[in-house]
């Protein structure tokens, strides 16, 4: 078994610093800080009350809680978000598009409802292997305070950071902050270190795009939203296998290939080495819908259901 350390806090750069695990399992998110002369921002909490404290009691070594100012949402789910109410006066700020459009996902109790079923099957199966151990008690839902379209630029102390709008590709709207004169990128889960990406969107063409919108930023270092940090030619990894995956299920699906057939192709092709090939299910539906077949499952519990079909 792999030794499964603690998250830490790491010093990136002057002004920045990234929580990370050394783990790919669903729902252990990374989280970032950027703090200066007296002012923080925090780049998204985590999955339940716990975890965010103790991320908060790194941030505490860095800087006063007090001086968080701003929270910003990567995107609307629940391992990036269902901490925020334990930072009450940060303002919340996402893009339009992610606070417009409900994440692919259920709520607190609902997870921990499908977590706890009795003998399950198929994707509550899955659920309760990927999510019974978390403790969802006393979770509230905190909205965004503030949106924001495009770009936009703040300033955190002496340190400028740029809010850049992504669009729809893992998730209906997805934000990456970019602090420029310290060429850190923090991309949420528009990528993944060392694990297949789960599309919610439907967009694989907006994965691929976001993943050049990352590169274009001219960063060295990239804190994916889960799994170890990114070098400028692991995101360009990430970004080309997205184009192979999505080259072989358009063409999958011109030749009339059933879906389920095709995930089963392309993950033998396409697994590698990366952690949860099963999310592969996820592109290739994402594929699919853009290629326009119809009948591509787009609810959660389809999604679940066919990545769990996918892993066995």
């Amino acid at each position: 078994m792999p030794v499964i350390s603690a998250p830490t806090l790491c010093s990136l750069s002057p002004s920045t610093w990234a929580w990370t695990h050394n783990r790919t399992d669903w729902g252990y998110s990374n989280s970032g800080l950027v703090a200066s002369q007296g002012e923080a921002l925090l780049v998204d909490t985590q999955f339940t009350l716990d975890a965010t404290r103790r991320l908060l009691a790194a941030v505490e070594e860095i800087c006063p809680l007090g001086e968080v100012g701003i929270v910003v949402s990567t995107h609307q789910n629940g391992d990036h978000t269902w901490g925020h109410q334990l930072l009450p006066l940060a303002e919340i700020i996402t893009s339009e598009a992610s606070a417009g459009s409900r994440c692919h996902e259920m709520g607190p109790k609902e997870l921990a409802l499908l977590a706890s079923s009795p003998s399950p099957t198929g994707a509550a199966a899955y659920v309760v292997e990927h999510f019974g151990h978390f403790d969802f008690s006393g979770i509230s839902v905190m909205q965004p305070t503030r949106t924001f379209r495009g770009r936009e630029e703040i300033k955190v102390g002496g340190t400028v950071v740029e809010l850049i709008d992504l669009g729809a590709g893992h998730s209906a709207g997805d934000v990456a902050v970019h602090v420029p004169d310290e060429r850190v990128a923090f991309a949420g889960d528009a990528l993944f270190g060392d694990a297949h990406m789960v599309v919610w969107s439907g967009s694989l063409s907006g994965c691929i795009t976001a993943c050049q919108a990352l590169l274009d930023t001219g960063a060295d270092v990239f804190v994916p939203g889960h799994g170890p940090l990114l070098s400028r030619a692991g995101v360009t990894a990430i970004r080309d296998h997205l184009c192979r995956v999505r080259d072989e299920a358009a063409a999958c699906a011109r030749r009339g290939v059933p879906m389920s057939d095709a995930a089963r192709l392309i993950k033998a092709s396409h697994a590698g080495t990366w952690a949860h090939p099963e999310r592969l299910f996820t592109q290739v539906a994402a594929a699919y819908a853009e290629a326009g077949v119809p009948g591509v499952p787009v609810s959660t519990l389809a999604m679940v259901d066919g990545m769990a079909s996918l892993a066995v």
